[in-house]
């Protein structure tokens, strides 16, 4: 677990010629040579092409005392790694943070040693630094940036309770169950997410409805996978039969052994929705602001921190309808929706994407308690630097 950590930012570095789509990449010259790249699966894998051995097997003519640079593209931090000709010192290099470090030890495998403790105890704050600019740089950082990130996943799932939440006032409580699926295109890089939601909520008087909701899921991207999830509660108040007002406090966490990622992170939110009617449609309009606050995740001697702190505003339109006889049933409806998302603060890698969807399903009435059954949904969504996907979504309420 320690070891991957300080390879995924220790190791997050390229120069700006290297623009092959693999997320793990060494540019590896000796002696001045001509270079020669090599893709990798994970941050083990290109930690390891980095020993004596490793950069042995690349480039058959290198020794212990050879000139030694490598140019290292590990989701998209540029930096470089390098030892002179007869030396042991080894030197690392961020030109975009004004890190230039040099470590001496007995060998250069003692060295990288040193490096290494060096940023375990994160001097001059390294290990924080480059986290944080890889949320900025990284097109599919785990923790923020992109719409599979934690941040985004965060924000979405309490942003989807305010705007299909039940109306109503009703005893009992409803238990949520679905399956989504994403694909993703973020940067070139191809990304596919597979998210189980999980909720309950309980009707807690005046049409007040205590909401808890637990999401956990799935990143595959290229050959690495990350493993994320959250919790949060949330309280329906309603201000009238067409205004609901819903206040909701989550917390999350996310990691990759392969991408070199780890984070936990806290958010708040507050979500408006309002419904007019318009004969046989309804038009909802639901605003979220949010906030979201990084924290550090112990891994061994690690104390990792990407140090964000970033705010966010979600604007959603939705129409829905009634479908008449279908095979769905009594009940069945239709919604179309657009939603806006925006972040502010640190500054990330996508700040802002537009999701615009479909769904059909089901819509049942128990005594004063209004809430969709079965729903079925597929959307799209766009943003900038080359953000795109698609999502398919299936959700149950008992």
């Amino acid at each position: 677990m320690k070891r991957w950590l300080i390879a995924g930012v220790l190791l997050s570095c390229i120069t700006s010629v290297l623009q092959a789509k693999d997320l793990f990449v060494v540019g590896l010259s000796v002696d001045s040579a001509a270079e020669v790249r090599t893709p990798y699966d994970n941050v083990d894998d290109m930690f390891d092409a980095l020993t004596n051995e490793g950069m042995q097997k690349v480039v058959p003519a290198y020794t212990d005392m050879s000139a030694a640079s490598a140019a290292l593209y590990v989701r998209g931090l540029p930096a470089e790694a390098s030892y002179a000709a007869g030396s042991t010192t080894l030197r690392f290099r961020v030109p975009s943070l004004g890190i230039d470090e040099s470590f001496t030890g007995t060998s250069r495998d003692d060295s990288k040693k040193l490096f290494e403790d060096y940023v375990k105890h994160n001097g001059n704050d390294i290990l924080t630094r480059m986290l944080h600019e890889l949320a900025r740089v990284s097109p599919v950082d785990p923790v923020a940036g992109n719409p599979s990130s934690l941040m985004a996943q965060m924000g979405a799932q309490d942003f989807s309770v305010a705007m299909s939440d039940a109306g109503g006032n009703g005893p009992g409580g409803l238990g949520t169950i679905g399956l989504a699926f994403q694909r993703y295109s973020l940067g070139g890089f191809d990304t596919n997410v597979t998210t189980l939601p999980l909720g309950y909520s309980f009707d807690i008087g005046n049409g007040y409805r205590l909401q808890l909701s637990t999401p956990i899921y799935r990143v595959d991207t290229q050959d690495t996978v990350s493993y994320g999830g959250s919790i949060g509660a949330a309280l329906r108040v309603p201000l009238s039969s067409a205004w609901v007002l819903t206040p909701a406090l989550r917390f999350g966490a996310v990691g990759s052994a392969d991408q070199g990622a780890a984070a936990g992170m806290f958010s708040g939110s507050l979500t408006s929705r309002y419904v007019w009617s318009l004969g046989g449609m309804d038009l909802g309009m639901t605003n979220q602001v949010g906030m979201y606050q990084s924290r550090s995740v112990n891994i061994g001697d690690y104390d990792a921190d990407y140090d964000l702190s970033n705010r966010s505003l979600k604007n959603g339109f939705d129409l829905n309808g009634e479908l008449g006889d279908t095979f769905l049933g009594k009940g069945a409806h239709w919604q179309a929706w657009i939603i806006d998302t925006r972040f502010y603060g640190d500054e990330l890698y996508a700040n802002s994407w537009q999701e615009y969807g479909v769904a059909v399903g089901t819509r049942v009435q128990a005594g004063q308690l209004v809430y969709d059954n079965l729903q079925l949904g597929l959307s799209y969504t766009h943003g900038e630097n080359d953000v795109s996907g698609v999502k398919l979504n299936v959700g149950y309420r008992f």
